[in-house]
């Protein structure tokens, strides 16, 4: 039976990460993941996460990391290089870690059949269900670091915070979904169930940067499990 690969869009933070999990759980046959980036700032999009660190997070993983830099046209970048993939490498399928932004799925799917790929989201819910997933992901044992946050939402003290049983119950108190889907709060994620390797962070700093506090992460290191 042919196995079709896939690639899954990561941003290094938990959502695309429980995509990328509940593809591997299928059996499914994950090639690589991809990251939008820009190489004249060495930091990807989602998250503003430095690109040496992305790729430590990858080697962690185990999996290829394909960066994507965004110059020029953000979405014309993005289908050339899933095209390339598809073509050289033999990619049929793309993962997105949406969760139920109508918006989000509609633009992801319109660039994975502009590719030639079949779109997948593992993570799609409704909106109800936002906390049973945010509880599953602490559950299952990954470990993940606030790297985001809004200004109008949170403080610089939300910056650094691991995602743990008491952040779930202060993340209910906040007047946002509890998962961020809006980009309330955004992760990047150390550790976990289909890790090889902990990243652990040794030197970061809280910045604030456009109404965003930042946890700017400058130096980390992967550590045996």
């Amino acid at each position: 039976m042919h196995e079709k690969k896939v690639a899954v869009s990561w941003s290094g933070g938990k959502d695309c990460c429980l995509a990328l999990y509940r593809m591997l759980q299928e059996n499914k046959n994950v090639a690589c993941l991809v990251s939008m980036v820009s190489e004249n700032d060495a930091r990807n999009h989602a998250h503003g996460i430095k690109l040496e660190i992305l790729r430590l997070q990858a080697e962690a993983l185990g999996l290829p990391l394909i960066l994507v830099d965004s110059a020029g046209d953000y979405e014309r970048s993005l289908i050339n290089s899933l095209t390339q993939l598809k073509d050289q490498h033999g990619i049929e399928e793309i993962a997105f870690g949406s969760l139920y932004a109508g918006e989000d799925r509609k633009w992801n799917e319109e660039v994975a059949y502009k590719s030639g790929l079949a779109p997948l989201f593992p993570v799609w819910i409704s909106p109800e269900v936002s906390s049973k997933l945010l509880k599953d992901f602490i559950s299952l044992g990954f470990s993940a670091v606030v790297c985001r946050a809004s200004v109008k939402n949170f403080d610089r003290t939300w910056p650094g915070r691991m995602l743990d049983l008491s952040f779930f119950e202060e993340i209910q108190k906040q007047d946002i979904c509890v998962m961020g889907e809006f980009g309330e709060y955004h992760t990047f994620v150390l550790d976990g169930p289909i890790f090889q390797k902990k990243v652990s962070l040794t030197e970061s700093r809280v910045v604030l940067n456009s109404g965003l506090w930042s946890l700017d992460i400058s130096q980390c290191q992967l550590v045996e499990k």
